[in-house]
């Protein structure tokens, strides 16, 4: 098979299959130059409990007290400028 055959047929591959494909080139190609990107099965099971996991985003604009305290600090930098 040419190469102008199999990009016809990737071509009506669908997204899904593409990416499936990419996949696996990538992986063979890593292969071919000595290198692993396959994960292990405790990788996979990190992977796994990471995407199950709820995180929490913390951030200054929404806590009132670091609002106040980086308010404070920009003030009396500015002040210290100015002297």
């Amino acid at each position: 098979m040419t190469l102008s055959e199999i990009l016809s047929t990737v071509n009506q591959l669908s997204h899904q299959d593409k990416l499936r494909l990419i996949h696996f080139l990538l992986l063979a190609v890593a292969k071919e130059e000595g290198c692993s990107l396959e994960t292990s099965d405790a990788e996979n099971i990190l992977l796994n409990q990471l995407a199950s996991t709820n995180a929490t985003v913390w951030s200054p604009q929404a806590d009132n007290s670091s609002i106040q305290a980086l308010s404070d600090l920009l003030a009396t930098a500015k002040e210290q400028s100015n002297a």
